[in-house]
């Protein structure tokens, strides 16, 4: 398969990372693909698609937004930037179809309200510019993600959601950078860890759906190598109470099992045969981590 420059280039990056760091390494809903026989859970129900965390996260009163609150408005956006993807390439590949459905639209409704919010609030040039990109980025990526999922679609959406997402990611800095407070910088922590739980499992579904096999398993790697450092980083830190090292001890929980499941396989039909599992765990992780981010808001900057 021919590679885009810049899928080319994200790669080669990718793997001289790879070679220069150390890697750490509830029943879902009915799905299969076409062809395939039904797995022995795959008759049980996915419970809550769009979790009580994520349902809760988006809404946030204006008269209260500032700059913490803005990222962590933008951490979602960078994990609803992936979830979509993820959705888009479940429903393609008929995996849990009904639940990816739901997620996808849900998803981009989470992500639209969001970016209405953020735009009542823009402090400085800097985050004007960023939203303004990030706005742009996502029109082109909503008009692939509303079209009838397909291999093609999905090639296509490869570039168009990377550069999204460098927006989105460029928007967070741009808020942070507006303090340049510890607690800011923590909470943009916890908002790019939130999106990488997401990211994992699309380049899984890519992989799966045989689409950029390499550079999106060296994008797993990446991302859980990250994942990992990053929830050590947020457990050290001297901002992290009690309740919220008790927040991340939960997360490790649902952690653990989900990295296995990711790097379980590498031939394209035994991963469709975990599919379901994936889709489940990544959902749960995400839930675990937005937890997290809660907690950690609720508690206020310690004396």
């Amino acid at each position: 398969m021919e590679f885009t420059q810049k899928i080319r280039t994200r790669t080669i990056g990718a793997f001289l990372l790879l070679g220069s760091a150390a890697f750490v390494s509830a029943p879902f809903m009915i799905g299969r693909h076409p062809g395939e026989t039904v797995p022995p859970a795959a008759g049980q129900a996915f419970a809550a698609p769009l979790s009580s965390a994520h349902a809760g996260a988006s809404p946030v009163e204006t008269a209260r937004l500032d700059t913490v609150s803005a990222l962590n408005l933008m951490g979602h956006q960078r994990m609803l930037s992936q979830r979509m993807v993820k959705a888009y390439l479940m429903l393609g590949q008929g995996v849990a179809a009904d639940d990816a459905r739901t997620i996808l639209q849900g998803s981009i409704n989470e992500f639209e309200s969001d970016l209405a919010t953020l735009k009542t609030f823009q402090p400085t040039p800097a985050v004007q510019s960023a939203l303004a990109k990030l706005e742009g980025a996502w029109a082109n990526c909503r008009a692939l993600l509303v079209a009838a999922p397909s291999k093609a679609g999905a090639i296509e959406l490869y570039d168009a959601n990377e550069a999204m997402l460098d927006a989105a990611h460029s928007a967070a800095l741009a808020y942070e950078g507006v303090t340049l407070a510890p607690r800011d910088h923590l909470v943009n922590i916890m908002g790019h860890q939130h999106m990488l739980s997401q990211r994992m499992a699309k380049f899984y579904f890519y992989r799966a759906w045989g689409v950029y096999d390499d550079p999106a398993y060296v994008e797993m790697h990446l991302s859980r190598a990250r994942f990992t450092a990053e929830l050590n980083q947020i457990e050290s830190s001297p901002l992290a109470s009690a309740e919220t090292k008790a927040s991340v001890a939960r997360l490790r929980r649902e952690w653990e099992p989900y990295q296995q499941i990711l790097f379980a396989n590498r031939e394209p039909v035994k991963m469709r045969t975990d599919a379901i599992r994936v889709a489940e765990l990544s959902e749960r992780v995400s839930t675990a981590t937005e937890e997290l981010v809660v907690q950690f808001m609720a508690q206020g900057t310690p004396g």
